[in-house]
């Protein structure tokens, strides 16, 4: 095995499949950030870097297909991965676009499919048929997803501001840069026909920012976990005092089993609003709704559940 960036990527992305696993069995809303890390992990597989390449081939007919499996799976999961980069803050998975997938395969299965000559199985494959048009067309159109991948998941982040977006961020650019470059390298091959030394520089700049920007999502994806992992005692912890102060101004509460702490911090504020909006509050309780108010705000994009307006000391519930 040749530990080279892939074989990094590889790891980061099994070690995160891991220990996703857990909250995707327990939280619908991991199982994005999971199905994007398995499909990358399987994508990763398909370059190598675990079994040897000529033996993934040989599994699925031979003729490079492993290089058609990889690509499928590779947009497969930055797709998905963009999908839950843009609803870790809470905002909801629309499945309806799952029809996406689908017409990205399509389109660049068939000029795979209709490349003349695809020889037998390489690791260099790309670069060994590239001055095939067919070969131009298949990796072309699969690069051109990647980058609309990417500027999808750049605007849809746009302005969030923790700080593993930053990470995201970055990975998602250096992607979105090595997928033009890959391009321009197919390009370059497939109207020169040859291999000189100027056009294999440029060939080579795709791996490092590509693996690279892979790296970096995953980063901060992991971090973002872990934030929340810290954060939980913490939510478990306002969640109780609001429902003492609940209780001790006798509001009735039932249990909802399995309730996320941040859910149930949000439903207790929003009891402990109603009230402050008929009597007032003591300042303990204030500053509990302040606390819990600064919370909902990092942890749930909107609406925003709590407000309060530190110059007049008032809670607002919207």
């Amino acid at each position: 095995m040749q530990f080279r960036i892939e074989t990094v990527a590889f790891f980061a992305l099994l070690v995160l499949t891991l220990l996703r696993l857990p909250s995707a069995v327990r939280e619908p809303s991991s199982r994005l950030t999971w199905l994007a890390t398995i499909t990358g992990l399987g994508a990763i597989f398909m370059v190598g870097v675990v079994v040897p390449i000529a033996t993934v081939d040989g599994w699925l007919g031979g003729s490079n297909f492993v290089n058609l499996v990889q690509n499928l799976l590779a947009t497969t999961a930055f797709w998905f991965v963009m999908q839950a980069s843009r609803t870790l803050d809470g905002t909801r998975f629309n499945g309806r676009s799952l029809w996406e997938l689908p017409a990205m395969f399509v389109s660049f299965t068939i000029p795979f499919l209709l490349i003349a000559h695809r020889g037998p199985t390489s690791g260099d494959f790309v670069r060994e048929t590239a001055g095939q048009v067919g070969l131009w067309a298949y990796a072309s159109i699969y690069m051109a997803w990647v980058i609309v991948i990417m500027i999808r998941m750049l605007r849809g982040i746009h302005g969030r501001t923790p700080r593993p977006y930053i990470l995201i961020r970055v990975g998602a650019w250096a992607i979105l840069l090595a997928s033009l470059i890959e391009i321009v390298y197919l390009t370059l091959r497939v109207t020169r026909q040859d291999r000189t030394a100027p056009v294999e520089l440029v060939g080579n700049l795709f791996t490092f920012p590509f693996y690279g920007g892979v790296l970096l999502v995953c980063a901060g994806i992991i971090a973002f976990a872990v934030a929340r992992a810290s954060r939980r005692p913490m939510h478990a912890a306002l969640g109780r005092l609001l429902k003492r102060a609940n209780v001790g101004r006798g509001m009735t509460l039932a249990a909802i089993p399995d309730e996320d702490p941040v859910h149930e911090a949000y439903r207790l504020a929003v009891r402990l609003t109603d009230i402050a909006n008929s009597q007032p509050l003591s300042k303990s309780e204030r500053v509990l709704l302040r606390a819990t108010a600064e919370m909902l705000d990092r942890q749930m994009r909107a609406p925003t559940v709590v407000r309060m307006t530190s110059a007049e000391e008032k809670v607002v519930a919207e």
